[in-house]
This record gives C-alpha cells, sequence and structure tokens, in this order.
C-alpha cells in the first residue's frame, strides 16, 4: 500500500537538532519518491492544532492512505497523538515518528531505531499499520483529558523536568547529544526541593495511601527521563498500565536506589511500589509538577483516571 506522509515537523527539537537534519531527510524523502505535505511546527502545542486540523479534512472512511508523520522527540508525537485523537474516529489516520529529540523514549520502548536514518527506513518501507497501546487519562480538576504514548509522571521526575526546561545547561548538552545529563543535574537540585506528598491510589476495589510519595509515573512502556527503565517488564503491546510509586528516601539510600534502577532490581526495594492494571485512579491533595511524555503539566492539584487504549503506528521494526 502506497502512502501519503502529512509531516508536522519540529525544528526546535533536540535543541534545534531537528531543525538542522531537515535538509538531509528532505533529500532522503525526495530520493525515494515519497509523496508527502509538509507542515511546519512553530509554537508550542501548534501541533495538536496541525494535525487536529489534518484530520478534520479528511473523510473518516476505510482505506485511508495517509500517516502523521512528527519529526522531532517525544513531546512533537505526543502533540501529534493528541490532535489525532482530539475527535473520535471509526477509522484513525496512523500516526509515526522520526525521533530527533532529547529523550526519544517512545522509540526505545517500541523498538523504532535511534538512528534516524534506520527510522526512516522502518517508517518509509512500512506497508501496514500496527496496533500499539497508548496511555489515556482524564484529569477531572482541570478538566483535561487526552492520551500519552510514553508516561504520566507526578513528583520527582516532572519537577527534574520542568527544572531541566529552565536550564540553559540543556541547550548546550542536547548539542553535544548529552541530553540525559540536564536531567542529572536537575535531578540533585530538584532532590533536596521535593518534599514527599500523599498520594491515593485507587486499583480496583483496592485504597492504597501513601503519606510519603516522591515519584509517581504511570508508564506505558518501560522507559522514561532519556532511557531510565523504570518499569522493565513493560510492553508496548501488553494491555497494561505500569504504575510505580517511589517513597522520598534519604539521599544514600537514593543513590542505592539509582544504582538498583541501573541494573533493573529497583522494584524489589521496600520504598518502591509497583501497580501492573489497565485502570488507576490518582489523587494528590498538594500542588505537585506533573509531566506527560517530557511535557510540563504545571504544578497542580491532581485527580486523575488513567487508562489505556490502542491506536494504529506506522513503522515496521523487522526492516
Amino acid at each position: 500500500m502506497s502512502v501519503q506522509f502529512y509531516i508536522i515537523l519540529n525544528e526546535h527539537a533536540g535543541s534545534g537538532h531537528a531543525g538542522t537534519l531537515w535538509p538531509q531527510i528532505k533529500e532522503r524523502l525526495d530520493a525515494t519518491q515519497v509523496s508527502y505535505q509538509l507542515a511546519i511546527s512553530a509554537y508550542p502545542h501548534h501541533t495538536v492544532l496541525l494535525s487536529e486540523q489534518f484530520a478534520k479534512q479528511l473523510p473518516d472512511e476505510p482505506h485511508q492512505d495517509w500517516v502523521v508523520l512528527a519529526i522531532g522527540g517525544d513531546g512533537t508525537l505526543h502533540e501529534a497523538i493528541n490532535g489525532l485523537t482530539k475527535h473520535h474516529r471509526d477509522y484513525p489516520i496512523p500516526v509515526s515518528y522520526l525521533p530527533i529529540g532529547s529523550g526519544n523514549d517512545f522509540a526505545r520502548g517500541a523498538g523504532l531505531s535511534l538512528k534516524w536514518e534506520d527510522a526512516f527506513d522502518q517508517i518509509i518501507h512500512c506497508t501496514h499499520a500496527t496496533t500499539y497501546d497508548v496511555g489515556t487519562y482524564n484529569e477531572t480538576i482541570k478538566q483535561e483529558r487526552g492520551v500519552f504514548t510514553n508516561n504520566l509522571g507526578i513528583g520527582f521526575d516532572a519537577a527534574i523536568i520542568a527544572q531541566a526546561n529552565q536550564s540553559k545547561a540543556k541547550v548546550w548538552l542536547n548539542k553535544h547529544h548529552l541530553g540525559s545529563l540536564s536531567y542529572l543535574a536537575s535531578a540533585l537540585d530538584v532532590y533536596y526541593n521535593q518534599t514527599g506528598f500523599t498520594l491515593t491510589v485507587h486499583v480496583g476495589n483496592r485504597r492504597d495511601i501513601y503519606p510519603h510519595a516522591f515519584l509517581v509515573t504511570t508508564t506505558n512502556h518501560p522507559y522514561f527521563g532519556g532511557g531510565v527503565g523504570i518499569a522493565p517488564g513493560a510492553t508496548i503491546t501488553d494491555h497494561q498500565l505500569h504504575l510505580v510509586v517511589i517513597e522520598k528516601p534519604n539521599f544514600f539510600k537514593l543513590l542505592w536506589l539509582a544504582l538498583r534502577l541501573v541494573f533493573k532490581k529497583h522494584l524489589t526495594s521496600k520504598a518502591v511500589h509497583y501497580y501492573q492494571t489497565d485502570k488507576v485512579h490518582l489523587t494528590v491533595p498538594a500542588i505537585e509538577y506533573g509531566q506527560l511524555d517530557g511535557e510540563e503539566m504545571g504544578g497542580r492539584f491532581f485527580d486523575v483516571y488513567v487508562g489505556v487504549t490502542q491506536y494504529p503506528f506506522w513503522f515496521d521494526l523487522t526492516i
């Protein structure tokens, strides 16, 4: 099946790396004689609008030959899929992404190549869409709902992202392909300022209360924060959410936990609580930072229902 690509380019992704690479990507697109239409994402959340408007103009019928291709990072993919799912379609438009951001966690979790040239081949030579899991959220306080491909985080990881995004070092580190270090530098700073908070987890008839929650991540696949394997057993085909709750450890325990995290042994630690479920309800009655796929949600109270659904993606992992 030959498809046409509606390409949304976020030139700022990876601290401008996507914009720098675009001429090479365009050259390869033209060489493979792919039919495409290009839209440039010019400001935050513009990709949501572009993909939503694109979906609105396509009739909702089978055998569509369009794929929305986001060129950027996890945030660009997040915005593209949220625009595509804004309005219900019986025949959703497949989405794809060329991973050129600072984290690229969805590529890791899906098995898409982190080398853009190889990922390009996996996308362009794909012949059919494959359905994978995505998370859904409904935040009742601010009445926000949508989907996420990676994770929804409250507390420590979200505060790190807020801090790293304000950091001048992030631009320099991304330029030298050391994006993960900007998160590490922010992590130490945030640790000293982050206090434990009360979290209630509702799963089925069970209600667990954690008075000193520190990091709360509901994830769709193993990775967050640029390759940290927070939920090693998660896959994008298991129809499950993986919730990891870590209670505030002292500094030495945190270092020990970080070490265990590197060797994927952290889930057996006393301070770590792990849930596998297809839906969960989380409440936090204090103002905490939140993040969705590495995008800031800001500081807020939380009353959020998280679930899992499926969406068609366009890449072939056998290539």
